[in-house]
């Protein structure tokens, strides 16, 4: 298998990209009527928020370039991740419920850590503020799932998809059914049941389909990289244009003739396509959780109000 054969594999979001336009993306304006979540949680300083967001995108002197484009990924994925704590995972805290700062607080660090990821892309580096905070806005939950699973299946194995285990701080993991079962208690009853009901299929994906497929594939962190990209690119090859458009794609074949290299010169691998084509099933079935999660937040006024950069 050739490169070219890696790219011909990829199966972009063909659905119409919820919470997107071409209008210039500002730092949220936080109504008066909404200080509260619906966990009477207190609402981050966005204003703070947004400048630590524009200080990422403005540091480009921690880069080499000198390095093909996927090992800079690679890179980049090891600096996120330094702080992970793999070891004594006997000693390991699993929770049931997690107050709604510490909710928001996570939410917010993950957007943060994927801003600081995409600036390891040359591509993304190059991007206006405008264009890295629309692509961010629109990608950063998706990704934020994918590098979830994927850490917490390296880190907890099986566990993830029998017990609904996700490794989410420095040395502390969740049931994750239960805590989103248990936050939804404050929510109005009728509303409660019909966003458990929307959640069930999407935890079904996230648990049942991909991260078995994970503790299958068990991915390098090459192919970790590469995965990442390509779900950011789902979602960005879809709300970029003109000559941005045309880099991205022409970004995505360098990570795919990287990643053709690497199998065959480093791996010494020669049919790897059966690796891929679980690669590019993971990706489309994360396609499906990026749906359907906008479709859970969209029914839940509450989360609308709770969190306005969704």
């Amino acid at each position: 298998m050739n490169a070219d054969k890696i790219q011909q594999n990829r199966d972009p979001i063909s659905s119409t990209i919820p919470g997107t336009s071409k209008t210039d993306i500002e730092a949220p304006s936080i109504d008066e009527s909404v200080k509260k979540s619906m966990f009477n949680g207190p609402l981050y300083d966005f204003q703070t928020f947004i400048a630590e967001i524009r200080q990422i995108f403005s540091e480009k002197e921690n880069f080499d370039e000198k390095l093909p484009p996927l090992r800079e990924l690679e890179k980049g994925l090891e600096f996120i991740r330094r702080n992970q704590k793999r070891t004594n995972l006997d000693k390991f805290q699993i929770l049931e419920e997690i107050d709604f700062e510490k909710i928001t607080e996570t939410r917010l660090n993950v957007i943060k850590t994927s801003a600081t990821w995409l600036m390891y892309s040359e591509f993304f580096r190059e991007l206006n503020e405008k264009e890295k905070m629309l692509i961010l806005k629109t990608t950063w939950h998706v990704w934020g799932r994918l590098e979830l699973l994927t850490v917490s299946v390296e880190i907890l194995g099986e566990q993830v998809s029998s017990k609904k285990v996700v490794f989410v701080f420095k040395s502390h993991a969740v049931y994750l059914v239960e805590v989103f079962r248990n936050n939804l208690m404050e929510l109005d009853p009728k509303e409660a049941e019909d966003v458990d009901k929307e959640l069930q299929p999407l935890f079904f994906t996230v648990f049942d389909d991909v991260a078995k497929k994970l503790s299958i594939l068990k991915p390098n962190l090459i192919e970790q990289a590469y995965l990442l990209w390509q779900m950011i690119w789902c979602v960005a090859g879809k709300i970029l244009y003109g000559s941005h458009l045309e880099a991205g794609e022409q970004f995505l074949d360098s990570l795919s003739s990287d990643l053709h290299d690497f199998y065959e010169n480093e791996l010494r691998i020669k049919k790897y396509s059966e690796r891929l084509l679980l690669m590019m099933s993971v990706i489309r079935s994360m396609q499906k959780t990026y749906i359907d999660i906008h479709r859970v937040i969209d029914h839940a006024h509450s989360f609308r109000q709770g969190f306005s950069m969704k």
